[in-house]
């Protein structure tokens, strides 16, 4: 639920309601074209300064029924953890038109992402507040 989400940084993840293929950028006709395009497959593991207005932003791209929101950990080291579970995933990580790798992910099950983005940031040594409980 939404008032579970707290207004710290940390990181997150995402999943989708939608089959038909959503622009990453619907938010923003100008770009949205040219952005990859997810759909219930594609999961995310980001970053967020504020973990409760990023969910907002998701809620406005993909529309409020279309969005799974869930916080993983809260973290004050959120560059050092993101680098970390982005390269614990690469592998997982979509293309854009351009060949630069995506934060939203192919391939892999939410569960199995999680678990990976855990051992990795405990093996790196990084101080978090586990939120997935």
């Amino acid at each position: 639920s939404r008032m579970s989400v707290p207004k710290s940084p940390g990181l997150y993840l995402v999943t989708l309601n939608n089959s038909e293929p959503i622009s990453v950028n619907a938010h923003d006709p100008r770009v949205a074209e040219k952005a990859i395009k997810v759909t219930r497959s594609n999961i995310k593991l980001g970053k967020a300064k504020n973990l409760a207005s990023r969910l907002k932003n998701y809620e406005k791209t993909f529309g409020v029924e279309n969005v799974n929101f869930r916080p993983l950990l809260v973290t004050d080291d959120i560059q050092a953890a993101e680098k970390v579970v982005l390269a614990c995933v690469d592998q997982y990580r979509i293309r854009g038109r351009t060949g630069r790798k995506n934060e939203w992910l192919e391939g892999i099950e939410p569960a199995m992402a999680v678990e990976m983005l855990f051992d990795a940031l405990d093996h790196a040594g990084i101080n978090y507040q586990n939120l997935s409980t």
